[in-house]
């Protein structure tokens, strides 16, 4: 029977909290899609989303630990902090599909299931965080690394810490353009 595929390119992939894993291994080679620090949570915390125009990283994959595609979005959403309606999926057998941030990549979601299949893996589903870009609207300025390191210097200090947290989970293949510059002013910004 195909398993389902979660894709991850945060913190998700180092802590997986309550995630509901096969095995809880995180692969290195998931497609390469554009990800950048674009999504401000409910905790001002200042997350990574799938970002329209970012350069696309490698991102990582594991098998769920269920074989439907219900209780995995259900269980993605949840380790998120998010709702059901803010996981992406695409299912290789019938064609459906739920993406609203970068729906334009769905075809390289869609060849990379199948290369993996073809080399010995057993996709049918692939699932993702589908968290919108929101940085321009919630913190009223345009997504540069400038403004998002004033962002950052600006936080309270719990919500500061917390972000910090986030960006120190964040695995070594999440090397976007702004977590550079948040590296190369991170004493200042802290």
């Amino acid at each position: 029977m195909p398993e389902i595929a979660v894709l991850g390119w945060g913190p998700l992939t180092v802590d997986h909290g309550e995630l509901n894993l096969k095995d809880g291994v995180w692969h290195d080679d998931g497609p390469l899609l554009p990800v950048e620090l674009s999504h401000v949570t409910n905790r001002r915390i200042l997350a990574f989303a799938l970002c329209r125009g970012a350069e696309p990283i490698p991102t990582q994959w594991s098998y769920m630990g269920t074989d439907t595609m219900g209780e995995a979005v259900w269980s993605l959403s949840q380790s998120e902090g998010s709702k059901p309606e803010n996981v992406g999926f695409l299912d290789l057998v019938t064609g459906e599909y739920w993406c609203r941030t970068v729906d334009e990549h769905l075809p390289t979601i869609r060849e990379w299931a199948l290369g993996k299949n073809g080399n010995g893996e057993n996709i049918g589903v692939v699932i993702w965080s589908d968290l919108k870009p929101n940085f321009e609207k919630k913190a009223r300025r345009e997504l540069t690394a400038e403004n998002v390191i004033s962002y950052l210097e600006g936080l309270h200090p719990e919500m500061k810490d917390r972000a910090r947290e986030y960006l120190e989970k964040a695995p070594g293949q999440a090397q976007t353009e702004i977590v550079t510059a948040i590296q190369n002013a991170w004493d200042t910004i802290w």
